[in-house]
């Protein structure tokens, strides 16, 4: 089994991760602004207080990992660096750690096989949350200047409904998947490519 950090693990998603990463077996360092809430206790989980945009505070928190996984993710519409800012500190506290999956989203492009309806949706989508999506193609641009083994991981729209048991995935990031992805199968396919060269350095399509 793995050892794996978790960053920004009490939102969301990246406590689902947490609790799915335990259950599969693995080591867990479980990183978050405010530990206390994460609710989770297990004799492979180790919680740490640090806040990516805290210089220092994920200093010595990421090495040592087999792999680092970011959860992070902003809050309203506006403009915002906590992917580019927030995945730089990440990349600046792994040392020797060279795995990195982090968390983007499908809506940074529009597939190529997508019909009139999808592009129109994805028109307006993409003007409504052309901050965030902004900064979520700066972090993209920043580790493709890293020489580490990264995955950007596109989800489309989250939910919070059960596994399906079967997310959906395409290399590339490009093409087009369903609409909407379970944050329980995002948990699953990021857990099932730890450790997968295909994914290396690419962003990758999910859905459920």
């Amino acid at each position: 089994m793995s050892s794996i950090a978790v960053v920004a693990a009490t939102g969301r998603t990246g406590r689902i991760i947490v609790e799915q990463a335990l259950a599969a077996g693995h080591h867990v360092t479980a990183i978050a602004r405010r530990p206390d809430l994460l609710g989770v206790r297990h004799d492979r989980l180790t919680v740490r207080a640090g806040d990516v945009l805290s210089p220092g505070s994920l200093k010595g928190a990421l090495a040592g990992h087999d792999a680092v996984v970011s959860a992070l993710g902003s809050t309203g519409r506006g403009p915002t660096t906590v992917y580019s800012d927030g995945t730089a500190a990440i990349v600046a506290a792994m040392e020797d750690t060279r795995r990195l999956i982090v968390l983007s989203s499908a809506g940074v492009a529009v597939p190529t096989d997508a019909g009139p309806g999808t592009r129109l949706f994805a028109a307006v989508l993409r003007r409504v949350m052309r901050h965030p999506y902004a900064d979520m193609l700066r972090m993209e641009r920043l580790l493709a200047a890293t020489d580490l083994e990264w995955t950007s991981v596109r989800p489309t729209g989250l939910t919070d409904r059960p596994s399906t048991g079967g997310p959906r995935a395409r290399i590339g990031g490009t093409h087009a998947v369903g609409t909407r992805t379970s944050r329980e199968d995002l948990a699953a396919y990021i857990l099932s490519r730890l450790d997968d060269p295909v994914t290396y350095r690419t962003a990758v399509a999910v859905s459920s």
